[in-house]
């Protein structure tokens, strides 16, 4: 299933890319100068306003959704209004987006290697416990971002025996059990022993994920535990900037993305760390 969808978005795109190409062509045709800067920020804008069509269909509405329209929309309209821009406001107007953008791809690669370099391969990690951070599911059926936080999990879990696991998420709009007793059902059915898994059911955002997992950890284990955490690769720079304000030293172990949704995390969670540096929270 997910190798057709794939298939299908892949197709939208290139049939998308090649009808402007040809538009493009028809128009220089008849006598139209289009310029090869012109012509690659309508590609570009138009492939971006695409990405948040299509996602929107696939996803629920967040501000990750319409960044790429947000970065795509000016980048169509210079593509028209390029040759007019030599004079006055216009003028202004050209250099000052262009450094909006300049600023913007040097904090996507700032963040970027952030995220990065704060990822730890789950057989890598030695640690007494991992935490698995909850997200949304539908009823009480985890979703796919999450099946991918709980397979990490897995893997952690063979390779450590000895370890615990708390899952960590409360009970949603829309969701007809916590996240915890989701997450803790998906793991016994795969075979995890039940007495390793410790739901922790009332926590709504990260904060409380590391909070309340972490006093049934010290119960569990004492205060002195190594603990990992598992959450999607994204959020694992900003999960653990979370921890460590409230004094938890833990260690990230990324699980993958749905792959659909990568460009949109990717510039939410740029937003995100960007909104939390600036506001103290790490």
């Amino acid at each position: 299933m997910y190798t057709r969808w794939r298939l299908y978005i892949l197709g939208v795109f290139v049939f998308a890319f090649v009808a402007c190409l040809i538009g493009i062509h028809l128009l220089r045709k008849r006598g139209l100068r289009i310029s090869h800067l012109q012509a690659g920020f309508f590609l570009l804008g138009a492939m971006l306003v695409l990405e948040t069509l299509i996602v929107l269909r696939l996803s629920n509405f967040n501000l990750g959704v319409i960044l790429p329209a947000f970065f795509g929309l000016p980048l169509i309209a210079l593509a028209f209004l390029l040759p007019h821009m030599d004079h006055g406001f216009l003028r202004f107007l050209k250099w000052f987006t262009a450094g909006c953008y300049a600023v913007a791809c040097c904090i996507f690669l700032v963040c970027g290697v952030l995220m990065r370099t704060a990822q730890h391969d789950a057989a890598e990690v030695e640690a007494d416990a991992v935490i698995v951070l909850g997200a949304a599911i539908h009823g009480d059926k985890v979703t796919w971002v999450l099946e991918n936080r709980l397979n990490e999990a897995m893997v952690f879990l063979e390779r450590h025996p000895d370890a615990v696991c708390v899952v960590s998420g409360g009970q949603g709009k829309g969701e007809t059990v916590t996240e915890a007793s989701a997450m803790k059902k998906y793991l016994v059915e795969h075979g995890v022993d039940a007495a390793r898994i410790l739901p922790e059911e009332r926590a709504t955002n990260t904060v409380e994920n590391f909070r309340f997992s972490k006093d049934i950890l010290d119960r569990r284990l004492g205060p002195d535990a190594a603990i990992a955490y598992v959450t999607t690769d994204f959020h694992v720079y900003r999960a653990g900037r979370v921890a460590a304000a409230q004094g938890i030293d833990v260690t990230g172990i990324p699980a993958e993305d749905v792959w659909y949704l990568r460009l949109n995390n990717f510039l939410r969670e740029c937003v995100g760390i960007c909104v939390y540096a600036l506001t103290g929270k790490f």
